[in-house]
This record gives C-alpha cells, sequence and structure tokens, in this order.
C-alpha cells in the first residue's frame, strides 16, 4: 500500500466510513443484449455508492465505462470528466461495443478485462463458453481477431499478445456461427449500400475482404428491415455518419453487430459498387444545407 493510501485510509476510518482499495485491473465487464453487468474484485458495481479512482493512466476506456456506468446506475463518480470518450483511444473498440449495449444495439456476447488472470478466464469462459473470439482494441482489415478453442489455447493467445503487444488491450466475444456477414455503407440516415462478405477458406472464421473474403452487392429490397434497422441505429449511437456496419444474422433471425467502421474500405469498381455514388450524394445533400 502506498503511503497516500495508507494515509486516506486511516482518515476514512476515523470518520467510520465503510471504503474498499482496489484497481483498474480488477474490473471486469460481462455485455449481452439489454444487460450490462460489471464487476470490481468479483463484486458488482452496485456495492458502491461512491467511485473515486485516484489515477488512471492508460486506463482511459475502463475509465470511461465506470464513469458512465456510475451515472447511468446514480453512483458517485469522481471524476465526471471521464464519462467522456476518446474514440481514438487504444481502447476505441471496447468503447463502441460498452455504446452499443448501453444504447440497446445488438451485439455478440463480450467480456473485457485490463488483466486476464485465471479467476478472469474462467469467469469469461463461463460467460461466453467455447470457441471464444479474441479482438485486440485498436485493429483493423481483419487483424488482431484470434478464435481460442479451448481455456489453454485462451489463455496461450493472451499471454502471448500481452507480452508482444502490450499496448493495444483486449476483449472477448462469444462465436457466432456463420459463413458471412453483412456490411451496411450508411451516408447520413440512409443505406448507401449493402454487400455480403462471404468467407470462401475453409480455415477461415473472418470474414474479411482483406483476407480472402468474397464481396457481393445487394439491393436494399432483397435484405431484411431488421438489418438495416439495426446498421442505422449502430451507425447513429455510435455517432458516425459516413461508417460501414458489419452485422451477422444468428441462426434464429437474430443480429448482431460486430462494429460500425468510421473509415470503411470501399470498393472502388463501381461496375459492382454504389458505396462512392453514395458517398457524393451525401456529401452534395450536406453542401445544400
Amino acid at each position: 500500500m502506498t503511503s497516500f493510501n495508507k494515509k486516506l485510509s486511516a482518515h476514512l476510518k476515523k470518520k467510520l466510513v465503510d471504503f474498499e482499495l482496489s484497481s483498474f485491473e480488477d474490473a471486469e465487464l460481462f455485455l449481452e443484449d439489454k444487460k450490462i453487468r460489471l464487476l470490481i474484485a468479483g463484486k458488482p458495481l452496485e456495492s458502491w455508492t461512491t467511485i473515486y479512482p485516484r489515477k488512471v493512466g492508460g486506463y482511459g476506456g475502463m475509465a470511461f465505462i465506470l464513469a458512465n456506468l456510475c451515472k447511468n446506475k446514480k453512483i458517485h463518480f469522481i471524476d465526471k470528466f471521464h464519462e467522456k470518450s476518446k474514440a481514438g483511444s487504444d481502447s476505441a473498440k471496447i468503447i463502441q461495443m460498452f455504446k452499443f449495449a448501453i444504447g440497446n444495439v445488438p451485439i455478440p456476447k463480450t467480456y473485457y478485462s485490463l488483466a486476464y488472470s485465471e479467476k478472469h478466464l474462467s469467469r469469461a469462459a463461463a460467460f461466453l463458453k467455447f470457441p471464444i473470439v479474441i479482438k485486440q482494441c485498436n485493429s483493423s482489415q481483419g487483424s488482431g481477431v484470434f478464435l481460442a478453442k479451448n481455456k489453454t489455447s485462451l489463455a496461450k493467445k493472451i499471454t502471448e499478445l500481452m507480452r508482444e503487444e502490450g499496448g493495444k488491450e483486449i476483449f472477448l466475444q462469444e462465436f457466432i456461427p456463420n459463413t458471412f456477414e453483412y456490411r451496411v455503407f450508411v451516408t447520413g440516415k440512409k443505406i448507401g449500400a449493402i454487400e455480403k462478405k462471404i468467407r470462401v477458406k475453409k480455415d477461415e472464421f473472418r470474414n474479411n475482404v482483406f483476407l480472402g473474403a468474397r464481396e457481393e452487392f445487394l439491393a436494399p429490397v432483397s435484405v431484411k428491415k431488421i438489418i438495416l434497422q439495426t446498421a442505422l441505429k449502430a451507425s447513429a449511437v455510435a455517432n458516425i455518419q459516413v461508417s460501414g456496419v458489419d452485422i451477422v444474422e444468428k441462426e434464429n433471425g437474430e443480429v448482431a453487430v460486430f462494429e460500425a467502421n468510421s473509415c470503411p474500405s470501399l470498393t472502388l469498381d463501381e461496375n459492382i459498387s454504389p458505396e462512392l455514388k453514395s458517398l457524393s450524394n451525401y456529401l452534395e445533400a450536406c453542401e445544400k444545407r
């Protein structure tokens, strides 16, 4: 315990204030449809009425999530400036997942921690079930995404990533069986284009064009309304006006959003893709306002 903690603890004890000391690395976030749960040292966030992080440092993503959950649950969080996110931070992707969950956008079950101890991994595995998708928070074009089929491979991959790329935070998600996903190109409040990203390689689980997936552009009328409505909502919740929303349809017909990309890759062949035309139409409409 630092001198600061010892002296502050002594003052609080004299005042008969019930308190506990913890760290950001003790926090665990569980996200699923219409339910958000956060534990600190194994205890629910609701166990406390005031939370004061002395120093945030490189834990800005977890601080943002904590501050906003506390605001939602009327728990006093010090200081409130942490409620504002830095979209370009190393925690950008998990922050977006949290925004989706709190904004009622359907997502895969998601687990996030800053220190993946054995206890953390056990709780994550019980929550997500295997296989589990491992994602680095600041990656693109399908990189930084891995699949673990059991606890041994999960622990090994996380240890490897944290050793080799310590600056990139990690979150875990349930694996949703699929052979393709939708990329919905949103311009403002309209659907600009829709494509299927169809996986071709048998040994690949990612539906990414840069990894060999095949593109197939679709007319909006041929796609279920829930796909289009979810894409528009995800873009609005993420506060991205020009976005590429990646959505998968589950076997039961429900959908889940993987991501809303703020700088989506566009297919420049206008014989097959309407993306450039849709983007130019949107920019023209903005200019005429």
